[in-house]
């Protein structure tokens, strides 16, 4: 369990630094960081156009570009998107003002210490503080949020955790590796040397993988790895990926797919299928999205896409979720839905767009991109009705409003937590 875990490798932090000293949630950390987090879109709003981005929700009026691996502000909003790439921003993230409904004032539930809110009838409360902490997700039992931090100029930094059921208590330390993880956070990968090495967390034991320090995947059940191979040079959409397998330890590698363009998209359902996307041959105007058997290595495709984005799997492997972006029809850009278990799957267009993540099997939680919201909307949509709920609505005294698209949800679909663009602590609320 991830409890044991942190009572194994866990060790109280000495008192916070100020949180100018600390990890700031409008700091971005790289790769390796951003893998910790589920894919997901968000728009971005510039003067003159609009673009796809990564993930986020953003407070009002704020706007955040990516350049030399760094999350900065951009105040400048009359500036193109052109002139914004030109000054090296590979993404941009941004919000503006509109009016937003009206709302009852939260109120307080407990007076133990612990910041419980109670806001159009859900639950909130506040778990760290001090400005305290990015990137936020929860342990595979949810008893825990686990986030990136460094708690004292002389604490390393790691991966910490607090208790859902002990909030403001002093931080964990997890681990020192920042990730990626296996399902079961029995295993990170971290980049040693140029060299990727796999390190099991309960007994520290690692092995390094033969594959020239690519990035991995690990299977549902933490038995096997993927990584893909890319050619070096050409236009992005036609680069040759080749796919490898191998078991836990690197062993018994072996190439099992080609694309251009393209590659793994994720693990399906318990590992025995993968879903990938790219062209087949270099020369295809489209990519085509398909099922591959880690069995027998027979491909079924499911659809041809062009201009796919982003993707995200629900947890039983049934929906996929994707975008479709600068599409040369921009008629098809948007955002769609694909039942896999169709004989014959057929893309749905969503009228959604914004941040989402899966709360189960059969159900998105998704943050529409409002203009200038007071706060953050949060929506529940059922993938196979098509039926779309709102849980939050937006309001200036509504305590739900995250910075820097920090937010994400249990396995068992019961509470949300994320990073608050109010205080800049982790809160975690209380789904209905």
């Amino acid at each position: 369990m991830m409890g044991t875990h942190i009572n194994q490798l866990g060790v109280a932090a000495p008192d916070r630094t100020p949180p100018s000293n600390r990890l700031s949630p409008t700091h971005h950390h790289g790769p390796s960081l951003l893998r910790l987090i589920p894919p997901v879109v968000v728009m971005a709003v510039a003067a003159a156009s609009v673009a796809f981005a990564a993930p986020g929700s953003f407070a009002a009026a704020e706007t955040y570009g990516v350049a030399d691996g760094a999350l900065t502000k951009i105040t400048a909003l009359g500036m193109t998107d052109a002139a914004l790439n030109a000054a090296g921003f590979s993404h941009l993230y941004g919000v503006a003002q509109v009016a937003a409904p009206a709302e009852p004032a939260p109120s307080t539930t407990n007076g133990s210490g612990q910041a419980a809110t109670v806001y159009s009838g859900l639950a909130f409360t506040q778990l760290t503080s001090g400005g305290c902490c990015v990137q936020p997700f929860f342990s595979p039992d949810g008893g825990h949020v686990l986030y990136i931090d460094k708690p004292a100029a002389n604490a390393p930094v790691g991966i910490y955790a607090v208790d859902v059921q002990k909030p403001f208590s002093p931080p964990q330390l997890l681990t020192g590796s920042l990730g990626p993880f296996s399902r079961d956070m029995a295993y990170a990968a971290d980049l040693v040397n140029k060299q990727t090495v796999v390190r099991h967390l309960s007994d520290g034991k690692t092995v390094t993988i033969n594959n020239g320090g690519r990035a991995v995947s690990f299977s549902p059940d933490a038995t096997r790895l993927i990584w893909s191979v890319e050619e070096q040079a050409g236009g992005f959409d036609v680069r040759r990926g080749d796919i490898w397998l191998a078991s836990i330890d690197g062993k018994n590698a072996k190439r099992i797919a080609s694309r251009y363009g393209g590659g793994l998209i994720a693990w399906q359902g318990n590992g025995q299928f993968i879903l990938i996307g790219g062209k087949v041959k270099r020369t295809d105007d489209k990519a085509t999205l398909s099922l591959l058997s880690l069995q027998d290595g027979s491909t079924r495709d499911l659809t041809q896409l062009e201009r796919l984005r982003g993707g995200s799997l629900s947890p039983d492997g049934r929906w996929f979720l994707f975008s479709i972006s600068q599409a040369r029809d921009a008629s098809t850009d948007g955002v769609y839905l694909l039942d896999l278990n169709a004989a014959a799957p057929q893309p749905r267009r969503l009228d959604i767009f914004g941040a989402y993540r899966w709360r189960d099997a059969g159900h998105l939680l998704y943050i529409p991109l409002v203009l200038g919201a007071a706060s953050t909307e949060l929506w529940q949509l059922d993938a196979l009705s098509g039926q779309q709920t709102r849980l939050v609505a937006s309001s200036a005294t509504s305590p739900f409003k995250i910075a820097g698209g920090d937010w994400d949800v249990a396995r068992d679909g019961t509470k949300l937590t994320f990073v608050s663009a109010r205080d800049h602590n982790i809160w975690l609320m209380t789904l209905p």
